[in-house]
């Protein structure tokens, strides 16, 4: 049984204002050299910003990367062309993070009150801000799809919009979010829940959208790009399943980042085991006690976790499967999701009558304040000197072709130097 929700107080928009940069001061704590000394990192350099100045930015927006279309960060590099190179990454920086506040705001809007009342809302928003072992996801533009979703999820469980403006900005987000990443696929299904949940004709218009941006991203997988995902040989095993679950998921959730689930010992896997279980078990609880919206986010999470495990974006070297990979792999993007579903299902053990729920609550939360504190500032990137390379590319005659190393370590930018740059 739940406690009677607390009295619903709703925000003005200048103080949502205000809670959104916030919300980016707070990720601009955890990696403050994603502003103070701005480098690309990835895809981000590699390809969106290298495909854009070298291509144009049209004509990169209907080529796909890893068999799907990516318009989030492809319209980023666009911005980034109209600054000098040497400040491209800190625009590329600056969206992440504005993305990654806005589900604060969503959570914190009166649209929002089915999640509970706005003290618990905030709970849930300040647990999503200082989530551990999500180094990969702050501040990276790449990795903004993943929170493009948590956006439109928040979006399809909300109060349907009042406003045309409300109603342009729902779909905007959902077109956003439907032409960057295959995540459209696993939010269609949420969406044409809620549509015969709960009928209205907003609802069939967003599953209408939601299907569309379907066709289209399969049609950039199947017949564009069919061979554009990753082949490496996947390495599935059951003790490999129970060690990245219980050790990434759950533990990485409460303790921060490590490495155990790459360890094969026997002892290991033992708790593991117990771990996974137990986990696991504080969902399935949270999954029947809790409200629609909740069952919805694990039900999304739980399909999620099993896509990236079935189909991981991940490149090993010769001789390492995909899984032995990701199992060494701290903070990122497929630990998100599961991830901040378990920290918010024992969050519900506050909204509880009993006291053992509340009291697991607590220590569970307890536990989770060493893995903030241990995973709050994110390590910072290694100095590739991008400034001087951009004044060295800067400076160079049209036709120069340079190659500029970024991070992680083996990946480059080339560019070739424009006449009118």
């Amino acid at each position: 049984m739940q406690n009677p929700p607390d009295r619903q107080t709703d925000l003005r928009p200048w103080q949502l204002g205000l809670t959104f940069l916030l919300a980016c001061a707070v990720f601009v704590s955890r990696r403050p050299d994603a502003v103070f000394h701005a480098q690309f990192y990835a895809e981000d350099g590699h390809v969106w910003y290298a495909d854009a100045y070298n291509l144009g930015w049209w004509t990169t927006l209907f080529r796909t990367q890893d068999g799907y279309f990516q318009t989030l960060p492809r319209l980023a590099a666009a911005l980034a062309l109209h600054v000098p190179l040497a400040l491209a990454p800190l625009v590329l920086n600056l969206i992440a993070i504005a993305v990654q506040a806005l589900p604060v705001i969503l959570l914190l809007s009166s649209r929002s009150s089915a999640w509970g009342s706005l003290r618990f809302r905030a709970l849930l928003a300040a647990t999503y801000l200082a989530l551990p072992n999500c180094r990969e996801m702050i501040a990276i533009v790449t990795s903004s799809q993943w929170i493009l979703t948590l956006c439109v999820f928040l979006l399809l469980a909300a109060s349907t919009p009042r406003g045309l403006a409300g109603r342009f900005f729902d779909v905007s987000i959902l077109l956003l979010c439907g032409l960057t990443g295959p995540f459209c696929f696993f939010l269609l299904p949420v969406a044409l829940f809620l549509a015969f949940k709960r009928p209205d004709r907003w609802r069939w218009v967003t599953a209408s959208v939601l299907s569309a941006l379907c066709a289209v991203q399969a049609w950039g997988l199947l017949v564009i790009n069919p061979t554009g995902r990753a082949h490496a040989a996947l390495g599935a095993s059951p003790a490999l399943f129970t060690r990245m679950l219980a050790c990434q998921v759950y533990l990485g959730t409460l303790l921060g980042g490590n490495g155990l689930a790459a360890s094969p010992s026997r002892g290991l896997l033992i708790f593991s085991l117990c771990l996974a279980i137990g986990g696991t078990a504080i969902i399935a609880l949270c999954f029947v006690k809790s409200t629609m919206e909740m069952r919805l986010f694990i039900f999304l999470s739980s399909i999620l976790l099993a896509a990236s495990f079935i189909s991981p974006a991940a490149y090993p070297p010769p001789g390492i499967s995909r899984w032995e990979l990701l199992a060494g792999v701290s903070g990122i993007r497929y630990w998100f999701f599961p991830g901040l579903a378990f920290t918010w299902s024992f969050l519900w053990g506050f909204r509880s009558r009993a006291a053992v729920p509340r009291i697991a609550s607590a220590l569970l939360l307890c536990v989770m304040c060493f893995g903030i504190i241990r995973d709050w500032k994110i390590p910072a990137l290694k100095d590739m000197h991008f400034t001087e390379y951009a004044q060295r590319f800067e400076a160079a005659p049209a036709g120069t072709a340079l190659t500029i190393p970024e991070n992680p370590e083996g990946w480059n930018v080339r560019l070739v130097k424009h006449a009118s740059f």
